[in-house]
């Protein structure tokens, strides 16, 4: 490759080319599991999750943060899948909620006041088996991340 110069600005579009020469198209971008802060949540924050998908995390963070919510914010691994298809495969459950909770060092009772979760709107089917193995409330979301805010301001603080 011939250069006529070596300004960063000239370079970038090389360097960009190397780093993502190849994605694996059947490895689907996620994230690290585990439990993130967004803003900064208190023991009245609430606690939400969400898969690992790298377009559902973000999504669901960014729409979290520019609301001003300071709440935590569970990232199940799933292999990368999003929610509605984790919850349909099977990559999503109540045991790998209550394992990713355990794995995250985050005890509900414990962390926080009220021992509520909020489950995605596209996993509802899940919150009778959360509670059982969560022993936590759990409060089915919007579908849409969007609405969360709307959603927060009638349903949080728990009664």
């Amino acid at each position: 490759m011939i250069l006529h110069s070596m300004e960063p600005y000239s370079t970038l579009p090389e360097v960009h080319l190397a780093e993502t020469i190849y994605t694996d198209p059947r490895t689907p971008v996620s994230v690290d599991g585990g439990m993130y802060k967004v803003g900064s949540p208190t023991a009245d924050s609430p606690v939400l999750f969400t898969t690992n998908f790298a377009l559902t995390y973000y999504t669901v963070e960014s729409d979290i943060s520019s609301n001003g919510i300071d709440c935590w914010l569970l990232a199940v691994d799933t292999d990368g899948i999003g929610v509605e298809a984790a919850v349909a495969g099977g990559q999503l459950t109540a045991d790998k909620v209550k394992e990713a909770f355990d794995k995250a060092g985050f005890d509900l009772k414990t962390a926080v006041n009220h021992n509520t979760v909020v489950t995605p709107g596209l996993a509802a089917r899940l919150q009778g088996d959360l509670e059982d193995k969560l022993g936590a409330n759990v409060k089915v979301g919007p579908m849409d991340s969007g609405r969360i805010p709307g959603w927060m301001e009638k349903n949080w603080p728990p009664k």
